[in-house]
């Protein structure tokens, strides 16, 4: 493998490092071109394979609620849908707190290590998934391996995809995170049919098989632009300069609302179905058509940031998915069901595909991105951690109603639009203004 000369963009002086193939560069010296190819086949690919990503990450994820319906219906039948809820939640709660690290490892390794450790592990980890029987084993096996594995996917990828896009950035990552509404809605789906007809653990082997097929052009076709930063230690995992910008940690303390807020409805709508008596066309079906709906709730709020700014469109967005929540509360019948679940479920779509964005936009110095989308993340597994437990025990504490969580989750959801209405005003004071 040849070495070559590139200029270390996060140093004050040019200095010769040397930077894997892994990156698309010739051999020979160049200098790093501080503009953005907004186009061009890498770029093309990149957002390939974020897309791919998306669709294991987020099938991943979403695949929560039907675990939780399925272990408290056969595997865990008894335990409290508090404890229950462990499981996905540390999933969830893994993939945010692993961004720390893995944000840091990009900058200095590149993106095809971390997408194979990925994809090994999210594999192997719905294999064993396949074989748990006690509650400890599940909590190893989707909990720890499925939330690393999802988090080693998920973030290398969408990290190259800034390096392409600037003007386009907010569009192009719409596009690309819809594969998380794909995978949201095809593996809840797949999983609730496959189990009657070849039963759970079987069930369970095909999504992992399926997950190897997507990983492996996933990995071929993703590659990194700019060049590795040089790695000084693990002190320097995160790139703390943000915590002195106040609109930085303004925008940070939305995230975490939104962490303890969003993924709720995702991980309670089907034991909801199921509890008041609703069809299994309804109970099956309601997450991913939540999930389908956020297909377009990603791409729309992109749209729309490109023309009034990333920033507008994200508040906007996340109070009326605020309001929309907080719906659930009048929700009567089946057919209420759907309909408030897919306004949700396009509302809601705004954070994962305009997050990337608005952290962009918040670092000046893009070779420090993977650092700082890595502490904003790992700050808002705090939330994410909180979420699922805090929200089961409200259910169990209320015998076995729903009000008190949907109050506190769309309570909390309008306290995250409240922090991104004041991370906006901080960066610019003017109202009617693109930003």
């Amino acid at each position: 493998m040849s070495d070559l000369l590139i200029y270390d963009a996060s140093a004050e002086n040019e200095s010769q490092i040397k930077v894997d193939k892994d990156y698309g560069a010739a051999d020979d010296e160049l200098s790093i071109d501080s503009g953005y190819p907004e186009g061009g086949r890498d770029a093309v690919m990149a957002v390939i394979g974020a897309f791919l990503s998306g669709v294991i990450h987020h099938g991943m994820v979403n695949l929560t609620g039907a675990f939780q319906a399925q272990y408290a219906r056969d595997e865990l039948r008894g335990m409290s849908q508090s404890k229950i809820s462990w499981i996905g939640t540390f999933l969830s709660f893994l993939y945010f707190f692993a961004a720390a690290p893995i944000g840091r490892c990009f900058d200095s390794t590149g993106p095809t290590l971390l997408l194979t450790a990925g994809s090994v592990l999210v594999v192997m980890g719905l294999m064993m998934v396949s074989l748990c029987k006690d509650y400890y084993q599940f909590f190893l096996a989707q909990g720890v391996a499925i939330g690393l594995g999802s988090a080693l996917v998920s973030y290398p990828a969408t990290c190259c995809l800034a390096h392409y896009y600037d003007k386009k950035r907010g569009t192009m990552m719409g596009v690309a995170t819809t594969g998380s509404s794909v995978g949201a809605v095809f593996f809840p789906i797949a999983l609730n049919k496959l189990i009657p007809v070849v039963g759970f653990p079987w069930a369970v082997r095909i999504v992992g098989f399926i997950c190897l097929a997507l990983a492996i052009p996933m990995v071929l076709v993703t590659k990194a632009r700019l060049p590795r930063r040089k790695f000084v230690g693990w002190r320097n995992v995160v790139d703390f300069g943000g915590l002195r910008d106040i609109q930085y940690v303004l925008w940070t303390l939305g995230a975490v609302m939104t962490g303890l807020c969003l993924y709720t409805p995702y991980f309670y709508a089907q034991t909801y179905s199921e509890r008041k008596g609703y069809s299994t066309n309804i109970s099956f079906y309601i997450v991913a058509m939540m999930n389908a709906a956020s297909f377009f709730g990603r791409i729309v709020p992109g749209l729309v940031a490109d023309h009034v700014g990333a920033f507008n469109s994200m508040a906007i967005f996340n109070t009326l998915a605020a309001s929309v929540l907080l719906c659930w509360l009048a929700v009567s019948g089946p057919a209420g069901l759907v309909v408030w679940g897919i306004a949700y479920g396009f509302l809601s779509g705004n954070f994962l595909s305009l997050a990337p964005t608005c952290l962009a936009q918040l670092t000046a110095d893009m070779t420090k991105y993977g650092g700082r989308s890595g502490l904003t993340y790992g700050i808002t597994s705090l939330g994410v951690l909180g979420s699922g437990p805090i929200a089961g025990a409200l259910i169990d504490a209320n015998h076995g109603q729903f009000e008190h969580m949907i109050i506190f989750a769309g309570t909390g959801f309008f306290g995250a639009g409240m922090f991104y209405w004041a991370a906006r005003f901080a960066g610019n004071s003017r109202l009617l203004v693109k930003y």
